[in-house]
C-alpha cells in the first residue's frame, strides 16, 4: 500500500545470524522536525555497538516495507526476495535505469503509475530466472512516478522523479546483470534494501542517526541510543524548520485566445523547500484540471511561464490550472477558465484589432485560422526600442540594416510599406525556423517576424478549406491572400490577375509591392514577404505571389534584397 505524505519512513529488519536462534524486530524510521512536523529522511546510520557493525538505509520513498514482523529465518527471507534498486539517474531527463533482484524463477509483473495512482506502462515477463535484471524505464511527462514489481504475492516499489520527455511511456528488462544459483542466494547487504544479514540479538545496544537535506544543506538529527527488545516506530528527531512541501504557484488570465488555441501560463512564487522539477499548466472542460488531463511544461523552478494550449474546440468552454512538481508532489494554481471563438476568419483579431509601431504607423489585424497577422505591410522607420532604421537610397548590405521607399510604384504607401532587407528584418537575431519564432526584428513588441514554419501553417490552413480553393485545387490558395486591387491583369485561370475582385477572401490583403534589389523592380507584379528562417549564408527564405500564377511560392532570397514584412501575434 503506497500512501503519499510528507513523511519518510525506513523499516529495517534485524534479525539473527544462522547460527542463532531466529528471531526478529522491525523497525520504522519517522524523521519530524522542530514543530513536531513530517520531514522526510535522507538515510538513516544503523549502529550495533553490542555486536560492533554499523551500516547506513537511503530510500527516496514515502513508505518501505521490507520483510516481516514474525519469527522469521534469515535464509528463507533471502531465498524469497523481490527487490528493486532505486533508479539511476533519479531525478531523470527521460529515460533511467533500475536493476531487480528476483530470487526464484517465476513471472513477474511490473507497472509503473504516476502520483495519482494512474496506470501509465505495465509489463508482464514469463519466467524470469533468479539474478538481477536491469530494466529500462522512459516517461514522456514530467512528475512523480511509482515503479512497482509483483512476483507470487511478493511486491516491490521505488519512486522515480521525471523531468523530461523520453518519447513514450514504457518499461522493458534489457538484460540479466548477475545470475544467482542456490549456493549464492542474495544477502540483503545493500543499503536500499532496508534489512540487514548482520548479527542481531534481542536487547542488543544500538544508536539510530538520520540525515535530511533542506534547501541543499543536509541537517543530522538527535541519536537515539537504546537496547533494542521490539520492534517499534522510532522518531528521529531534528533542530530545524521543515519547509512547508508543496510549492505555490498562481494562474495567469487567459489571453490570444482563438477557435483552437489560447495562451496561459503562471508563477510559482515558493518551492515549499524542494526543488521545482516541472512547471506547465493543465486543461479540461470539466472543473478543477488535474496533471492526469491535458497539459504541458514549460521549465522548472521559480518564477513566471506562459504556455501555448493547442488543439483545443471551436466554441467550447475550457478550465486551467497552473501546476508545479516537487519531490513532495503536485500543487495547483487558482482556477480561470475562457471560451474558445467560432471561426473568424478575415475578422480582426480577438482583443488585437489593431497594432501601433514606434512611429505612431496603425495597423489593422487579421484573424486566419489560430494566427493573428498585421493586414497591411510594415511602414516604420525605428525598432520598438527606438534604434533608427537607416534608409537605403542606393545602397545596399548583407549585413547593415536598410529601408526602402518604393515611392513610383503607384500603390499607398499605407498598403505598401517599406522594404526591408533582411538584416532590417532581424534586427540582429539569429535565424530561426521555430513556432512562433521568437524574433520580434522590425516587428512592434509582442509580434514577431514569422519563421518559415509559421508561413506554412498560414498556407496549410488556407489550402484546407474549401471557401479559400480556386477550382477545388489546394494549390490554388494565392488569389484567397491577394489583394483585390494593384495587381497587373491577366487571363490565366485562378491567377491572382484574373478576375481581381473575387481575390482576397480570408482578408490578408497581399499587395504586390515588388522588391529592391539595386534599384525597384516588380511593382505590380509580385508580393515578396521575408521569413526569419535562413536557407543558407546570405539568403533567407520568402513567400511570394505573382500576378499571373494561382499558387503561392518558396523560394529564398539574398538577404540584401528589400522584401516586405508582416508581423504575426506571440
Amino acid at each position: 500500500m503506497r500512501k503519499i505524505f510528507t513523511t519518510f519512513i525506513l523499516i529495517l529488519l534485524c534479525a539473527t545470524s544462522l547460527f542463532a536462534q531466529a528471531q526478529s524486530v522491525t523497525l520504522t524510521f519517522t524523521g519530524r522536525d522542530a514543530n513536531n512536523h513530517f520531514i522526510p529522511l535522507n538515510r538513516v546510520v544503523i549502529g550495533n555497538v553490542t555486536q560492533s557493525w554499523q551500516e547506513t538505509i537511503y530510500y527516496p520513498d514515502t513508505v518501505l516495507v521490507m520483510g516481516g514482523t514474525g519469527v522469521e529465518d534469515m535464509g528463507t527471507m533471502c531465498a524469497s526476495s523481490l527487490r528493486l534498486s532505486q533508479n539511476n539517474p533519479n531525478p531523470f531527463d527521460g529515460t533511467t535505469f533500475v536493476n531487480m533482484e528476483v530470487a526464484e524463477p517465476g513471472d513477474v509483473a511490473i507497472e509503473i503509475t504516476d502520483i495519482t495512482g494512474r496506470t501509465v506502462g505495465a509489463n508482464n515477463y514469463s519466467s524470469l530466472q533468479p539474478g538481477i535484471h536491469e530494466m529500462r524505464i522512459t516517461l514522456a511527462s514530467a512528475g512523480i512516478y511509482f515503479l512497482t514489481a509483483r512476483q507470487n504475492g511478493r511486491t516491490a516499489s521505488v519512486k522515480m522523479v521525471n523531468r523530461g520527455n523520453g518519447g513514450g511511456d514504457a518499461v522493458t528488462v534489457v538484460g540479466i546483470v548477475e545470475t544467482f544459483h542456490e549456493t549464492s542466494l542474495p544477502h540483503p547487504k545493500n543499503a536500499h534494501r532496508g534489512a540487514t544479514g548482520n548479527p542481531f540479538n534481542l536487547g542488543d545496544e544500538m544508536i539510530y542517526i538520520g540525515y535530511v537535506i533542506v534547501n541543499g544543506v543536509e541537517y543530522t538529527s538527535q541519536t537515539v541510543h537504546q537496547n533494542q527488545i521490539v520492534s517499534e516506530n522510532i522518531v528521529l528527531n531534528f533542530d530545524i524548520t521543515s519547509p512547508t512541501g508543496l510549492a505555490t504557484v498562481t494562474t495567469d488570465a487567459v489571453a490570444n485566445i482563438t477557435g483552437t488555441s489560447a495562451t496561459c501560463g503562471g508563477n510559482v512564487t515558493a518551492d515549499g523547500g524542494y526543488s521545482v522539477i516541472a512547471r506547465g499548466v493543465c486543461w479540461s472542460t470539466s472543473p478543477n484540471p488535474v496533471f492526469n488531463d491535458s497539459h504541458i511544461s514549460n521549465g522548472d523552478g521559480l518564477g513566471a511561464f506562459t504556455c501555448q494550449l493547442a488543439n483545443l474546440s471551436e466554441g467550447t468552454t475550457y478550465y486551467v490550472r497552473a501546476y508545479a512538481v516537487n519531490s513532495v508532489g503536485t500543487a495547483y494554481g487558482n482556477q480561470v477558465s475562457f471560451t474558445t471563438t467560432t471561426n473568424i476568419d478575415g475578422q480582426p483579431c480577438p482583443g488585437a484589432a489593431t497594432v501601433t509601431d514606434y512611429d505612431g504607423n496603425v495597423y489593422n489585424t487579421v484573424q486566419i485560422g489560430d494566427q493573428c497577422w498585421t493586414r497591411e505591410n510594415l511602414r516604420v522607420t525605428h525598432y520598438s526600442d527606438g534604434t533608427p532604421i537607416p534608409a537605403g537610397g542606393d545602397n545596399y548590405s548583407y549585413t547593415a540594416p536598410y529601408y526602402y521607399n518604393y515611392s513610383s510604384s503607384g500603390i499607398p504607401l499605407s498598403e505598401r510599406g517599406y522594404l526591408y532587407n533582411w538584416p532590417a528584418a532581424m534586427h540582429g537575431a539569429a535565424s530561426s525556423s521555430a513556432v512562433p519564432s521568437g524574433v520580434q526584428g522590425v516587428c512592434p513588441v509582442g509580434w514577431h517576424l514569422p519563421s518559415d514554419a509559421e508561413w506554412t501553417q498560414l498556407t496549410d490552413y488556407v489550402g484546407s478549406a474549401s471557401e479559400y480553393l480556386c477550382g477545388g485545387s489546394s494549390g490554388n490558395i494565392a488569389k484567397a491572400l491577394a489583394s483585390t486591387t494593384g495587381w497587373n491583369t491577366t487571363t490565366s485561370y485562378c491567377a491572382v490577375g484574373n478576375d481581381q475582385g473575387t481575390n482576397n477572401a480570408s482578408g490578408f490583403g497581399a499587395v504586390p509591392a515588388g522588391y529592391w534589389g539595386y534599384g525597384f523592380y516588380y511593382a505590380g507584379y509580385s508580393a515578396y514577404f521575408w521569413s526569419s528562417t535562413e536557407d543558407y549564408s546570405y539568403a533567407a527564405y520568402l513567400r511570394d505571389m505573382y500576378y499571373y500564377y494561382a499558387g503561392v511560392y518558396c523560394p529564398n532570397g539574398s538577404e540584401y534584397n528589400g522584401f516586405s514584412v508582416r508581423c504575426l501575434r506571440d
